[in-house]
């Protein structure tokens, strides 16, 4: 410890280990007392960032779009550049977009050999990805605010680095005759009402398995400590989105009012957990003050409670199947 007398600060230098984890480390500054100069002793704890540069690795680093393709799937690996270890506990956002429009959106944290994975997925009768009419040209974006990261490398992810590239395979003309377009046609006539109930079956599982996940995601997540606005902002869009690839939100056609009321109908739970919930999302959208402790338990409260209804839910209600219900009520 030196003494600076042009800038009158204490200069500390200390060697530091070869490796350090990443994150907040405290340094302890302890002073003992002299009583000779009559001086008090103090100590002080003091927060130390500590910031890691990393390569990004994306697994695939493109993906090629067919006819019919439903899901799209990879992973990102988090590895830092000095020892090649890969780091834990990054959140990092995966946005499949057009545009500005962020059509599906996945939130999660590197595993213990720094991997995250994403999944895109639609069900029928939502057309598929192929489908640029319905979804437009589409593109793959990552985020991520971490502070273990230097943020060079946060910066570069989301202004430099450009997504992962989503090509389309280009469709070939095949002429076919009437006989062989009638025989494929009742085939798969045949083969949907066979199926009919097996699809409807797995997509209404699906879609309670996946918003159920959505909010024990978020619970984990506050549980953990993260910000609590950004966890509740993306546990909204989350859920938006969710109801949106199962064709009860129609896409570009509905204000946010339309939207909120929506989302309230689609979730036949009780209307105390509903208001719980609707308070979370509002506070978490349009206010401006710090979100705290109080905050973070009521939205886990909340949570909770929608969660434990859901698990006795038999299945979320077809959009169109509900209004022609008001329609005709």
């Amino acid at each position: 410890v030196t003494w600076e007398s042009a800038t009158g600060h204490f200069s500390i230098n200390s060697p530091a280990r070869s490796t350090m984890p990443p994150g907040d480390l405290t340094l302890i500054v302890q002073v003992e007392p002299d009583g000779g100069r009559f001086l008090n002793g103090v100590s002080i704890d003091h927060v130390v960032n500590i910031r890691v540069p990393v390569r990004f690795e994306f697994n695939p680093d493109g993906h090629l779009i067919r006819d019919h393709t439903r899901l799209i799937t990879g992973n990102v690996t988090i590895r830092a550049q000095d020892t090649g270890l890969p780091i834990e506990g990054v959140s990092l956002v995966a946005r499949l977009v057009n545009g500005s429009t962020v059509l599906f959106q996945t939130v999660k944290l590197t595993d213990g050999y720094g991997v995250v994975d994403y999944r895109f997925e639609v069900q029928d009768p939502v057309p598929g990805f192929y489908d640029r009419g319905y979804w437009g040209e589409m593109g793959l974006i990552f985020h991520t605010d971490s502070q273990l990261l230097d943020p060079t490398n946060r910066f570069w992810l989301a202004n430099e680095h450009g997504g992962v590239n989503i090509t389309y395979e280009k469709q070939q003309t095949a002429l076919i005759s009437w006989q062989v377009a009638s025989l494929i046609g009742a085939l798969l006539i045949l083969g949907t009402l066979l199926g009919l109930a097996v699809v409807l079956r797995r997509r209404r599982q699906a879609a309670i398995d996946e918003l159920a996940d959505i909010f024990s995601y978020t619970a984990e997540l506050l549980a953990a400590g993260d910000e609590v606005r950004e966890a509740i902002f993306n546990c909204y869009e989350s859920l938006c989105q969710i109801l949106m690839r199962n064709g009860f939100l129609r896409r570009d056609f509905e204000t946010v009012r339309e939207f909120e009321m929506a989302i309230r109908k689609a979730l036949p739970i009780s209307e105390q957990a509903l208001i719980a919930l609707d308070r979370i999302f509002e506070e978490a959208r349009y206010s401006s003050h710090r979100l705290g402790e109080g905050h973070r338990q009521n939205a886990q409260l909340a949570l909770q409670s929608v969660l434990q209804q859901i698990d006795e839910l038999n299945e979320i209600p077809d959009r169109d199947a509900f209004e022609l219900a008001e329609l005709s009520a």
